[in-house]
């Protein structure tokens, strides 16, 4: 390369190779440096003392570099770039003899464009709002996504669905009556009793129901904030992470659940898994406290939080079995941990005295309730979970590709430079947290597999909070800041890009065909709901709109629309005959009464039934088809019959 007078109008040091200095360490020229084009490339830390500071270099000093340096005062050598021609040069032409005509245009207009840009740049550094506003740039990114995802646990229009309208209906009961519904529907009773004092302040609208789920998944936030710093502090005392690694995965621990769809979706939904996510952090917190020091306020917590969770949700056993067997295998191993690891056992074992009370109703509930609507899953289900947690295709599959990366290295691997240095055995704690995510969920799918309990993503919250910290612990170590930044903007982004289109989605059309029903019918006339399963939504709906005076019945279920009763359903759903249903329909109909059919296919251990009770119906009764069921988590058709034949 030889010198060349720089053309008219380029300002004096912004030949070819010149980047514009933004203030960004590590980018720019140092002066009194040569470089050895010869030599290649020296890779830097990039958390290194190099990156905070620019240290004084001897002249004589040789730094292998891509592009030669330009001093910033110094005017720099014009060198031709392939297509376009410097300021003051001639286009290139083409063969015959004719100027390119694009290419001068296009590169006048980027070379004033990247004038442009880099006098926007200098006027952004000199500002000093903007400065002092670039500084705390990460803090407000932060809070921004943390405040889109608790709006968006409060942000769905949805009617409640089944399993809400369910819960409800049960907690709105006296207490007596509630436990005793509970015996039916094969839950613990612990969120049912807070909601039973919820509905008592606030009422049981859908808004009201719904916003103690959003506020109990808010209250996850700071407990994921501390044990992501528990476990960033453990990492980094073990070896496996630098000096601000606890801040790292505290603040990454912190944006993975404000933006899982999977805490956003059932932050908007009346059930119980919220507070579940709540316990198990709270669960992990105590268990860690009382293992540091075994005092008896920190063990009675510990009971405290193990009995919290057995009355919130009884998939909570598999992580408590889990938990149990780790503490036990680590007493035979650590003889200088067994006094506390011992201690904690015991503590989380005293729960079963608390539990003794709902002993009578939990054995009642194993042997008579369970989950007959649950199919059989296959193994991959362990795999699949992680992309439900990760929400819709669109976004989940980039988020929970994420979420097993990131798990992967928090597994694995601990910075090293610029590297990061695997161990593919394991590193502490990332075993422990792997361990945690993964043992309950493959409990879980044995006990499907051979006991027939159900496995639902929904009941998976207890292995969330593990899964989303080790994958905050892997997104932590990367070595580059850039990476680190980069991944956890994406994971944020589409998490609650996922959790937009969760909580916004319409769950149940119980709304529609209530409206249709309202708009339709008169007094007397009779609604029936063919499964069970779809009279509880309805029925809400029906009694929010006034709707007191119609006649209600229900397929195989004499206890009324408002509830289910899963007592030996399998075997009540296969003696029941859909023929005679629609007999008894037609019969209390009359003459002169309509009947609207509320009806639906694919439920399991009910076949054809229902569509055999519209046939049957219309065989007596003109039929019209008034809603038509929609591709909807909880879709339906209403059918009316009208006048006899």
């Amino acid at each position: 390369m030889t010198g060349q007078a720089p053309a008219p109008g380029r300002p004096a040091g912004r030949g070819r190779g010149w980047r514009a200095r933004w203030g960004i360490r590590g980018i720019g020229s140092v002066p009194g440096v040569t470089s050895d084009q010869s030599a290649s490339p020296i890779v830097l830390p990039s958390d290194s003392a190099q990156e905070l500071a620019a240290p004084a270099i001897p002249a004589a000093a040789t730094v292998p570099r891509q592009a030669t340096p330009v001093e910033p005062d110094a005017r720099p050598p014009a060198t031709p770039a392939a297509g376009a021609a410097p300021d003051g040069a001639r286009a290139p032409t083409a063969p015959g003899g004719a100027p390119d005509s694009g290419a001068e245009p296009a590169a006048r207009w980027g070379g004033r464009f990247a004038a442009r840009l880099v006098i926007v740049g200098q006027r952004a550094r000199a500002n000093p709002a903007a400065e002092k506003l670039g500084g705390h740039l990460p803090l407000v990114l932060v809070t921004l996504a943390v405040l889109a995802g608790a709006v968006l646990r409060f942000a769905t229009p949805s009617h409640l669905w089944l399993d809400e309208s369910l819960t409800v209906e049960i907690a709105r009961r006296p207490v007596g009556e509630l436990l005793d519904a509970l015996r039916h529907d094969g839950a613990p009773p612990l969120y049912y009793l807070l909601l039973h004092g919820w509905i008592k302040l606030f009422g049981d609208g859908d808004v009201a129901v719904r916003a103690l789920s959003g506020l109990l998944s808010l209250a996850t936030l700071p407990l994921a904030w501390v044990a992501g710093e528990r476990v960033g502090r453990l990492a980094t005392a073990h070896g496996n992470g630098a000096a601000d690694t606890p801040r790292r995965v505290a603040r990454a621990t912190l944006l993975l659940f404000a933006c899982s769809p999977y805490a956003i979706r059932y932050g908007s939904e009346t059930r119980m898994y919220s507070l579940v996510v709540l316990l198990v952090l709270a669960f992990g917190l105590t268990l860690v406290a009382a293992l540091a020091a075994s005092t008896r306020p920190r063990l009675a917590l510990l009971t405290l939080a193990t009995t919290a969770l057995v009355y919130t949700h009884y998939w909570s056993f598999l992580l408590i079995f889990t938990v149990a067997a780790f503490l036990l295998l680590q007493s035979r191993r650590r003889p200088a941990y067994r006094r506390p690891v011992l201690r904690a056992f015991v503590a989380m074992a005293c729960s079963a005295v608390l539990f003794a009370p709902w002993m009578p109703s939990f054995l009642f509930q194993m042997l008579h309730t369970g989950t007959p609507w649950a199919p059989r899953v296959q193994a991959q289900v362990l795999l699949d979970t992680v992309f439900d947690w990760a929400g819709p295709q669109s976004t989940g599959a980039l988020l929970g590709l994420v979420l097993l990366g990131g798990a992967l290295i928090g597994l694995t691997a601990r910075p090293d430079g610029r590297e990061l240095a695997v161990k593919l055995s394991g590193r502490t704690p990332g075993r422990y947290l792997a361990a945690v995510w993964l043992a309950p969920l493959t409990l879980a799918y044995v006990v499907n597999m051979f006991g027939g309990s159900a496995y639902a993503e929904r009941y998976t919250g207890i292995s969330l909070p593990a899964c989303l910290m080790l994958a905050a612990l892997g997104l932590s170590v990367l070595p580059s800041r850039r990476w680190r930044s980069g991944v956890l903007i994406v994971a944020s982004l589409s998490g609650l890009i996922g959790g937009y289109q969760l909580a916004r989605v319409e769950r149940t059309q119980a709304s529609e065909i209530a409206a249709t029903i309202v708009a339709q019918a008169r007094p007397g006339d009779v609604v029936a709901f063919c499964p069970d399963q779809l009279g509880p939504a309805v029925y809400r709906a029906l009694t929010r709109l006034g709707a007191t005076d119609l006649r209600m019945a229900v397929y195989a279920d004499e206890t009324g629309p408002a509830l289910v009763d899963w007592v030996d359903y399998a075997d009540r759903m296969q003696r029941a005959s859909g023929d005679e249903f629609a007999r008894e329909l037609h019969e209390l109909a009359g003459p002169n009464q309509a009947i609207f059919l509320v009806k639906a296919d694919g439920y399991r251990f009910l076949e054809g039934a229902c569509s055999l009770v519209s046939e049957q119906l219309n065989i007596r009764r003109d039929r019209s088809v008034e809603v038509n069921k929609r591709p909807l988590y909880e879709g339906a058709w209403l059918e009316r019959f009208g006048t006899l034949r």
